[in-house]
């Protein structure tokens, strides 16, 4: 399999999931070479919005040429998109035409029939010329086989070990990140009610991320408002600096898991996560992570975990143990995607 050879389409910003999904394909020993998205798609300015939105534009049209010239320069075995695609229907029918052999891949993280779907007018469009789909959703199975999409698959998120991990929190960082209740992610309102409620019982949540600012709840949560989304160092230890991690889904996206189901137990920090089926299968109830489905059902177990240290500590620990055994890292996961793709194990 370390033959293979991978053209990469993604994000290559070095704070992007998708970018240490790279390295990790890159580290594992493929012949890989990256085509970043950004400058083509997110350039700035209304255009941006054009791409985004409605996935047409000249950036667009740029992108599919020189996707189209690597493909034809390198001879893939895979083309691997990761998550939204902005390839024409035309482009991929080129692609195939030309190196007939290829496989053609998307990895999709985000929700192509949520709220925003019509942003993803290409994902649709190209469903049945797309040889696998690698999806987060149960419900996105159905939805892509009825556009003619040929293999759907589940692969569920995955966290980086030299990324993700443990920190000791030192000097001047204990002021700054310490907190025993925390939150990092960006506005829902759902989110702000549960937060909301836990504040006015008298627990204070620390709450990193973008657009919550004047929201529902703003002047509950303000206090406690530590700012915009973080990155690299800081966004570890922001999840480090926590006795409990909150951990709310997506509805917007109708997530079942995503990136910090295993970002917060890969740093060995307690999880309390929002419960779902897909949670309860990842890690064992109240051994590896903790669940909650209401406000009151949360309340009770913050406080409760609040004055149990090594309790915190001991579920902690396995769930971060449970992460590397049942190889919940990225190259775990993309190892099972190169293996059903190529259909070698």
């Amino acid at each position: 399999m370390a033959s293979l050879k991978i053209l990469y389409s993604g994000s290559m910003h070095v704070s992007s999931n998708s970018y240490r999904r790279f390295t990790a394909l890159a580290k594992m020993g493929f012949q890989i070479i990256p085509l970043d998205i950004d400058s083509y798609v997110y350039c700035g300015g209304i255009l941006e919005k054009f791409h985004h939105h409605f996935n047409w534009g000249p950036g667009i049209n740029r992108y599919n040429r020189k996707i189209y010239e690597l493909s034809r320069e390198f001879i893939p075995d895979i083309l691997w998109i990761d998550n939204r695609i902005f390839l024409q229907p035309g482009t991929l029918k080129k692609i195939s035409s030309y190196i007939p052999e290829i496989k053609i891949v998307n990895v999709i993280t985000d929700d192509p029939f949520g709220s925003r779907k019509y942003s993803w007018r290409l994902t649709h469009s190209t469903a049945s010329l797309v040889d696998y789909h690698f999806v987060q959703r149960t419900t996105n199975l159905h939805e892509l086989k009825s556009e003619g999409a040929k293999n759907v698959h589940i692969c569920y998120r995955s966290f980086d070990p030299e990324f993700n991990r443990p920190i000791v929190l030192q000097g001047d960082d204990i002021n700054k990140y310490s907190c025993q209740v925390g939150f990092v992610g960006t506005y829902e309102e759902d989110r702000a009610s549960f937060i909301a409620h836990l504040i006015l019982n008298g627990i204070a949540v620390y709450v990193t991320g973008n657009d919550w600012p004047d929201k529902k709840y703003w002047e509950i949560i303000e206090p406690y408002y530590k700012g915009p989304s973080v990155y690299g160092d800081a966004y570890i230890k922001t999840i480090c600096g926590m006795d409990i991690a909150l951990h709310f889904l997506r509805h917007m996206n109708r997530d079942e898991q995503d990136s910090r189901t295993f970002e917060i137990p890969a740093s060995k920090v307690f999880m309390l996560a929002e419960r779902s089926a897909v949670h309860e299968q990842l890690f064992r109830e109240n051994e590896e992570a903790v669940f909650f489905d209401t406000k009151e059902e949360l309340l009770i177990k913050v406080k409760m975990y609040l004055s149990d240290k090594t309790q915190r500590k001991q579920i902690a620990e396995k769930g971060y143990k449970r992460c590397y055994e049942s190889g919940y890292d990225h190259q775990s996961r993309l190892k099972e995607i190169i293996q059903i793709v190529t259909g070698l194990r």
